[in-house]
């Protein structure tokens, strides 16, 4: 077509491929230039997206690298924790003392937080709440009487221990207002000495299954002025299902179980000295130091249908060996500690019919 215009492309005017292009009666050639971004007409597949691919999957095996060692770091940081808090084997879900599972009740020994949790003062409202929310099975507080009869939360007999002035008196001596209106101090933490009544809401508000260990630190001379008043308190709270009781007085034991034969009442051997290893017949259970427990102890408390909790304080390898030789529970000052230390010795017991717990030591009689 002889006088037609060429155009860049090679077109003609009709839009036609002159000679040489694929329309122009020339060859179809087989190759595809790359375009002006380099892509492959044919594939779609470049070299930059190659490139990319490769760019990723090297992040991809650094990230899967760094993630392997932070969680063996991590593995190794808690390991080295377990071994310092005595505790050499995997831990189980915190939890009451028992629960079931078709037909089987798994149990453990009692976790009871002396004095409530450490991080906040001793026997204070915060540190009631704080062992609930962190899972204890119980809160060890003292209880013992104001001048006007009232059950207060405190340990000492006086007050100058954890007085924030430095004022020093007894307990006993002063009012329900005029104690509140002193304050105590311990931890950095200012706070006020709390009621047997508050104690107990703190620890219904704390969490559903918190109970209360009420060590009577009772008149020798009067035992049943402070036996009497908190027994009222916990009657008008209806606490007494989450309540266990103790002293170092067997008098104390034999007033309250003569008014509430089936409350759970203790024997608190008393750590001062080393006095005799011994509890009245009529014992629902017994604390003692947990450097005094041993295999004859155990041997004869199991005689006698009697559960011992071990006192270790912040000795968590002391509490895991009386746990091993056969203790039922232990009193530690920090919560997840002495869940982490309980929790190693559970045990799977098959359940009775009925859905029934069998008797075992520290679950109850």
């Amino acid at each position: 077509m002889a006088g037609m215009k060429r155009d860049m492309f090679g077109r003609n005017d009709a839009g036609l491929e002159g000679p040489g292009g694929p329309g122009g009666g020339g060859a179809v050639r087989g190759e595809v230039s790359p375009d002006p971004l380099g892509r492959m007409g044919t594939t779609g597949i470049t070299v930059s997206d190659r490139s990319l691919r490769r760019t990723l999957l090297v992040q991809l095996v650094v990230l899967l690298i760094t993630l392997s060692l932070v969680t063996g770091v991590a593995v190794a940081a808690n390991l080295r924790r377990r071994e310092r808090d005595g505790i050499d084997g995997p831990v189980a879900g915190v939890g009451p003392a028992s629960v079931m599972h078709d037909a089987r009740w798994r149990v453990r020994p009692l976790a009871i937080v002396h004095r409530g949790d450490d991080s906040a003062p001793e026997n204070s409202l915060h540190a009631i709440a704080n062992a609930g929310a962190r899972g204890a099975d119980y809160s060890e507080i003292d209880v013992r009487l104001t001048r006007d009869g009232v059950p207060v939360v405190f340990h000492d007999g006086r007050t100058g221990r954890l007085s924030a002035a430095g004022v020093d008196v007894p307990v006993s001596s002063v009012t329900l207002a005029e104690l509140q209106r002193m304050p105590m101090t311990q931890h950095g933490e200012i706070y006020h000495i709390p009621t047997l009544a508050e104690a107990i809401g703190a620890a219904r508000r704390s969490s559903d299954h918190l109970g209360l260990l009420l060590h009577l630190k009772s008149n020798p001379r009067h035992p049943a002025k402070l036996d009497d008043a908190v027994m009222d308190q916990v009657e008008d709270q209806r606490f007494a299902d989450r309540a266990m009781f103790m002293s170092t007085n067997d008098e104390d034991i034999a007033i309250v179980h003569r008014r509430h034969p089936g409350w759970t009442v203790g024997k608190c051997v008393s750590p001062k000295g080393r006095p005799l290893v011994e509890w009245p017949k009529d014992a629902s259970f017994v604390v003692m130091r947990g450097d005094r427990i041993n295999l004859a102890v155990l041997a004869r408390a199991r005689r006698d249908g009697v559960p011992v909790f071990a006192g270790v304080s912040d000795d968590y390898r002391e509490g895991n060996e009386c746990l091993r030789l056969g203790a039922d529970g232990i009193l530690g000052g920090n919560t997840r500690r002495t869940l982490g230390t309980v929790d190693r010795h559970t045990v799977t017991l098959n359940g009775a019919k009925g859905g029934s717990i069998p008797w075992y030591p520290g679950v109850g009689r």
